[in-house]
């Protein structure tokens, strides 16, 4: 081993992966001779690290603490992990790491090999065009399909997946993507779906295969009605169970204490208020109306007081001791 920069990068390797080295046995390891190891050492510590060195027989060498940061490598799903994050840093003006993290943004594009830079390019145009993320925004999912359906948007090219919706069913899909955003911790893909000629938005999580085409088009109008409507209550209509309830408190109460994207409230003229959401499992429904902090009656759907009835009949026969 005789390149200099490549001894050196093996030496700070070595003495990062154990906290002590006898002197001998690292000039071993490396095939050089004590020597050329003492001038290897100078090097890295020219280049700001801290080596810490033992005189003597029993001596040898140590990485210390402090000093420039060791060189960082990353993967493509790193790359992308590291880049919505300084994204989301950098987009708020006022948290004071605002501008380092502009820094690093450039500093990841300055090292960033060509092919990987364009997508994060992309990525982090679609992420930025889109509502300001929440703290929940880092959904799980698969890094390459964020990154294609942001190559897509950054390209103005066609995209088809297939999606699979709340109810299971798969259908294949040919949308112009148009915005990539973090909505309430999901990554959520709005685009025109050409075969409904109308405005979509998909959940990344229930997006599979995504492949970007060749038809280039000419981004459409009305993308940003559809950015504001996401943080509205999904319509009851969307589940399979629409779920009308009549709630014994005020509208001024109850909006207080339930979630605004839970449903939608109205107030009546007796002093209630309706609330109207949906769901897919009536009894999942019946559990999560309990938790609400007023007395209410379910109107309908009739699955859904049904299970209310089910659940209230069971936890009467837990408040006797199981009898009744």
């Amino acid at each position: 081993m005789t390149d200099p920069t490549t001894r050196a990068l093996s030496l700070l390797s070595l003495l990062q992966a154990r906290p002590f080295w006898r002197g001998e046995d690292l000039a071993a390891e490396l095939g050089v001779t004590a020597r050329t190891l003492r001038r290897d050492v100078g090097r890295l510590r020219q280049l700001g690290y801290t080596v810490d060195a033992g005189a003597g027989s029993g001596g040898g060498y140590s990485l210390g603490r402090g000093g420039a940061l060791p060189p960082l490598t990353l993967d493509e799903e790193q790359a992308v992990a590291v880049t919505l994050a300084l994204t989301r840093v950098a987009g708020d003006g006022g948290s004071p790491h605002a501008e380092a993290a502009l820094r690093a943004l450039g500093t990841i594009d300055a090292v960033t090999p060509a092919r990987i830079r364009e997508r994060l390019r992309g990525l982090r145009a679609a992420f930025e065009a889109g509502t300001p993320p929440g703290p929940d925004a880092a959904e799980s999912l698969d890094p390459a399909d964020l990154l294609t359906c942001a190559d897509a948007i950054r390209r103005s090219l066609r995209l088809t997946f297939v999606y699979t919706d709340r109810r299971g069913a798969s259908t294949q899909r040919r949308v112009e993507p148009h915005w990539l955003v973090p909505v309430h911790g999901r990554w959520v893909l709005v685009a025109f779906d050409l075969d409904r000629e109308d405005w979509r938005t998909f959940r990344l999580d229930r997006l599979r295969e995504p492949a970007v085409g060749t038809w280039r088009f000419v981004p459409r109008p009305g993308a940003e009605e559809v950015l504001a409507r996401l943080d509205e209550p999904a319509p009851p209509s969307a589940w399979r169970h629409e779920v009308t309830v009549r709630i014994h408190a005020p509208f001024e109460e109850v909006a207080a204490h339930l979630p605004r994207l839970a449903g939608h409230l109205r107030p009546l003229e007796d002093g209630k208020t309706e609330f109207r959401t949906g769901a897919d499992d009536p009894d999942g429904a019946a559990r999560w109306l309990a938790m609400l902090e007023h007395d209410f009656t379910v109107v309908g759907d009739q699955e859904v007081v049904d299970a209310v009835s089910r659940l209230a009949r069971r936890l009467t026969r837990s408040a006797n001791g199981g009898v009744g």
